[in-house]
């Protein structure tokens, strides 16, 4: 009788007998293939699958299934469309293989274990996705998440946002390439610091602007060039000061207008060599003080004025140098008209007293001349 039973429920349950309706180990043997992008898989062509070895409970290969070719491996998670998550097993891992509907062509990879390999570090509430010892992400019980790599980390998206409290980012070389335009806002103070070279270049402008104070410190020696058109406007005071000795340099022409007054000292002596004519201008007066010597060396001297000129000498007693020359002149000239006019005692007229009284005019004449220049 239990013979008979056995054999009806076989005849209805074949997968009893071959034991298909049990969950097996096995051993994944190989990567079967490799799916491209928009590739579909399919039965015969499952693509994203290994080759498996059914294993005993003793983890023995079972000579009684053959080598299984091409059997799909599970997506844990968001199976669809060009979407989910994928990897493929290591040769050598652990797999629970099931028969659906009880046949044997229809193995099916039910889940994959570590058993018989080694294992990453991992504790109780972390999460961790690791594809090797120098790759993998984490996240620990405290919710930090670490993402690292030996090798290249692309991010590719059409808007990037990243917000946090803090962040610091620390690189050994960096290149960044902005297509277009870039923007930096620091509500506070932004600190850049480079330990040897700062090199800013614009292909068109560069503006530096600020609505409060601007300083600019150099410890070093500070270079500025600019091949065309230099401008500078100052609201207020502009103060320069230069320790050590100053070049200026000028190729074409150099135009200096002060609103107001100007005072120029100069601690040492001073050297003006001018290459073509000078004219000095002076609205009101104008007043020269040497301490020493002044020496004036030209082919021709002039002296020219409205009105008078005077040459007055401090250790003179403030005597006038005209003065006192055309002083002398009149003497001369009362001499000469003296002898002009003299007389002897017993005797007339002298003969040349014409010539004499010619001199005295001619010499009035230069002394007028003389006297329409002083005072």
């Amino acid at each position: 009788m239990q013979d008979a039973i056995r054999a009806a429920v076989l005849r209805a349950f074949p997968e009893l007998s071959g034991g298909l309706h049990l969950d097996r180990y096995a051993r994944v043997t190989a990567v079967a293939d490799q799916p491209g992008e928009g590739a579909t898989c399919e039965r015969f062509r499952p693509r994203y699958a290994v080759d498996i070895q059914i294993l005993t409970p003793d983890l023995e290969p079972d000579e009684a299934f053959p080598t299984y070719t091409a059997v799909p491996l599970p997506v844990p998670a968001g199976a669809g469309q060009e979407r989910g998550t994928y990897s493929f097993p290591e040769p050598g891992a652990l797999a629970v293989v099931g028969f659906a509907y009880g046949r044997p062509d229809h193995p099916i990879i039910r889940q994959i274990y570590p058993m018989g390999v080694s294992l990453p570090e991992i504790a109780p509430g972390e999460w961790l996705a690791q594809q090797s010892p120098t790759v993998f992400q984490r996240a620990d019980a405290e919710g930090n998440w670490t993402r690292s790599t030996d090798a290249a980390i692309t991010d590719d998206s059409i808007t990037r946002l990243v917000k946090a409290v803090e962040a610091t980012t620390e690189v050994a070389r960096e290149v960044r390439r902005i297509s277009e335009h870039s923007t930096v806002e620091v509500e506070g103070m932004r600190t850049l610091e480079v330990g040897t070279v700062l090199a800013m270049l614009a292909g068109v402008r560069a503006d530096l602007g600020t609505l409060g104070d601007l300083h600019l410190t150099a410890g070093g020696n500070s270079s500025h060039s600019t091949a065309g058109a230099a401008t500078e406007t100052v609201g207020g005071d502009h103060a320069s000061t230069v320790k050590g000795n100053r070049a200026i340099d000028v190729a074409g022409s150099r135009t200096e207008t002060v609103q107001g007054g100007q005072t120029t000292h100069v601690g040492g002596a001073r050297s003006e060599e001018i290459g073509a004519d000078q004219v000095l201008a002076v609205s009101g007066d104008s007043t020269e003080t040497a301490g020493g010597s002044k020496t004036l060396r030209a082919e021709n001297i002039l002296l020219s004025a409205a009105g008078t000129i005077t040459f007055l000498s401090d250790n003179g007693g403030g005597l006038s140098l005209f003065a006192e020359l055309l002083a002398c002149l009149d003497e001369i000239r009362a001499a000469l008209q003296v002898l002009a006019t003299h007389t002897h005692p017993l005797t007339e007229v002298i003969d040349q007293g014409g010539a004499v009284s010619s001199h005295a005019a001619s010499l009035g004449a230069h002394r007028n001349n003389i006297g329409g220049i002083t005072g």
